[in-house]
């Protein structure tokens, strides 16, 4: 399904959006509000600095991200105001903002913040397909390995498949839902990793549905006909057809696209996109003078020590906009504004030079582009030559978003230090939830199904275009944590101690049983000790436990605990005092389509509903739950009480 449009009185203000920023794109930074949030024990204040227009800012707010309504307005603030204050976030939630300045009929600029007050931990990342270039299979199998794990520890469920450089995108696409079908876990990501067969798409064309993204028509760059569009394999449900497209005007062979020849009609997305695609493919890359073989394992090798804490990068991001009439570089304000104290967004510094000096976990360049260069920023051999101290690259210009050909200047910073890069501000990218957490593959999926719901940048109707991607790692994120190690557990006088190695101070852990026979989480503590006795285990089983280190993390969103991966370990508990006995609850009516009420007269901690598979769902703390979200189906209800007893109950959700 497409990102529903906002209601209707909101898409003829969006287009006044669209028609004002048009005149004053000169200026990218004039289009952002850029916002810095302050957590307090029981609510959040989003701050941004003054603007001078004649109006007022509208605020908006969805709770849920999965939500596809900004819903009415929750205030009007007059245009002195520098900020707005929620006492509904509390501490351990979280919201998305949108913040609109208008003059009356048309905005003078957006902002949009995902704002959180210690915002809790995520403990299930979700379902990942490393999906691998086949050549690899034996000389990177230990790295792949090591991924695996790092992955693992970090909350993923992790499957593998390869896939050889000599078939069609057609039959990798059918291993690929062949793989999501039969997984055992619902996979929202996937990661590719190497040279597998690069889909192409669009009839990008002064004659065809769509101008190509960079502008450049016949007679004009002649950058026409299909582009690399690994969203291909991110949309699963959809028939992406070889018929219609019929345009050689492009000057180089590799984009000329007609009926019949492996390579898709599509330019835009006609569905959304299911998964969270990122790709590391460094083949053809010979200015580095490593195969690409070596530059894929080097990569892997700077991923893990990245992903485990083993790299710091300073928290700062440096800007370095060469296009002043264009509004590319809003994507760099935006973004960065929600992860870094605004003092730490530099947009007056070289790119090259001060990344060879200073590291920056962020940064932007823009200029005019080929293949392997962009004006005023450097180009591919600059990566050769300077070792560019960052972790996560934007670039925008023309030419170099056609990732797939030799020496491409936006794989050129993966070749070098950087673990992402993608060609942001064509069309505009919305990664900001990272500063709360989240890993930029969501973003990812988020700039590529994106029309209207976010700002797009209005840039050559670039937006939900197939040659969005990412280069990288999907599953990074701004902040890192060790991985806990030396856990040990043994289960002795009917409880089960459990001891671990300290990591360098400043760090917590937090502690959680797993119930092998349902994969219930449950979670028993959270201290600096390094050490942890589990005394309300009543029942006898086999367990896994495992520690996570965490810390919380203070961002330009707010702040939101981050945790590393965690070491698991089985112990076989024998519990002889207290074996669990079904309680008599009373859960009522059932089936039901609104709510669901537990009758009880033992003290509930809480209340969770999981599907079938036993993977949560929702999480109350009341005994009068709404279930108005699930679907229709069976569902299990799992009542927690106070004092360690659990029970299950089926409950029917009817239309």
């Amino acid at each position: 399904m497409k990102i529903s449009i906002i209601p209707k009185f909101l898409i003829l203000l969006l287009i006044c959006f669209v028609l004002s920023f048009k005149s004053i794109a000169q200026i990218a930074k004039t289009q952002v509000i850029q916002t810095q949030v302050q957590v307090n024990n029981a609510s959040i204040t989003i701050n941004w600095k003054a603007l001078t227009f004649s109006g007022n800012y509208f605020i908006r707010k969805r709770i849920n991200l999965s939500d596809n309504n900004w819903g009415s307005t929750i205030a009007t603030l007059p245009s002195t105001a520098t900020s707005f204050t929620d006492t509904a976030i509390k501490k351990g939630k979280a919201a998305e903002y949108q913040i609109i300045a208008s003059n009356g009929s048309s905005a003078i600029a957006l902002g949009y913040v995902y704002a959180g007050n210690e915002f809790t931990e995520v403990l299930s990342r979700g379902g990942i397909l490393l999906l691998i270039d086949s050549n690899y299979l034996t000389p990177l199998s230990s790295s792949i390995l090591r991924l695996k794990r790092d992955l693992t520890l970090e909350g993923w469920d992790v499957a593998i498949t390869y896939a050889g450089r000599q078939q069609t995108p057609i039959n990798v696409k059918k291993n690929i839902i062949n793989q999501v079908a039969n997984a055992g876990f619902k996979i929202n990501t996937m990661f590719i990793i190497g040279h597998v067969p690069v889909p192409y798409s669009g009839d990008f064309s002064n004659n065809g549905s769509v101008f190509p993204p960079d502008g450049h028509v016949e007679g004009s760059g002649n950058h026409t006909g299909a582009w690399p569009a690994d969203v291909y394999y991110a949309d699963l449900d959809t028939f992406w057809t070889d018929l219609f497209a019929d345009i050689v005007t492009g000057a180089d062979n590799r984009n000329h696209n007609v009926p019949g020849d492996g390579k898709f009609d599509q330019a835009k997305l006609s569905t959304d996109a299911e998964l969270e695609v990122g790709r590391v493919d460094l083949f053809n890359m010979p200015l580095f003078g490593l195969s690409d073989t070596i530059l894929v394992k080097n990569y892997l090798d700077r991923n893990h020590a990245w992903r485990t804490g083993n790299v710091i990068a300073r928290k700062q991001a440096l800007i370095d906009n060469n296009f002043p009439g264009l509004n590319l570089a809003s994507t760099a304000y935006h973004n960065f504004s929600t992860f870094f104290n605004t003092d730490s967004i530099f947009d007056n510094l070289d790119f090259i030079t001060e990344q060879s000096n200073s590291s920056f976990l962020w940064s932007f360049g823009c200029g005019a582009g080929s293949y392997t260069s962009c004006a005023g920023i450097g180009n591919t051999s600059s990566f050769v030559n300077t070792t560019i101290k960052n972790v996560f690259t934007i670039l925008s210009g023309s030419f170099f978003g056609d990732w797939d050909v030799k020496n491409n200047f936006l794989k050129a910073p993966l070749c070098n230090q950087s673990l992402a890069s993608f060609w942001g501000g064509i069309p505009k990218w919305y990664i900001h939830t990272m500063g709360l957490g989240k890993h930029i593959g969501y973003g990812t999926k988020i700039s590529q199904n994106n029309t209207n719901f976010y700002f797009n940048g209005s840039f050559n109707l670039s937006d939900n275009s197939v040659h969005i991607a990412l280069m990288g790692d999907p599953t990074l994120m701004n902040a890192h944590l060790p991985q806990v190690t030396g856990l040990n557990a043994t289960s002795n006088l009917n409880k089960v101690f459990l001891s671990w190695n300290k990591a360098k101070d400043g760090y917590g852990y937090c502690v959680y049983r797993i119930n092998k026979s349902n994969g219930y989480v449950f979670k028993l503590a959270c201290l600096i000790d390094t050490f942890y006795t589990d005394n309300i285990n009543f029942v006898s089983g086999i367990y896994d436990y495992t520690v996570r280190i965490t810390e919380l993390e203070q961002t330009g969103s707010g702040s939101y605990f981050n945790v590393g991966g965690g070491e698991k370990v089985s112990v076989n508990h024998l519990n002889s005092v207290k074996e669990i006995v079904p309680l008599k609850s009373n859960v009522y009516p059932n089936p039901t389509n609104s709510n669901l009420n537990i009758l009880s007269d033992y003290e509930i901690r809480k209340i969770l509903i999981l599907d079938l598979q036993g993977r949560i769902i929702s999480i109350y703390e009341t005994k009068t739950i709404d279930v108005t979200h699930l679907k229709f189906g069976l569902y299990q209800l799992m009542i927690e009480y106070k004092d360690g007893l659990k029970e299950t109950h089926k409950v029917q959700i009817t239309n």
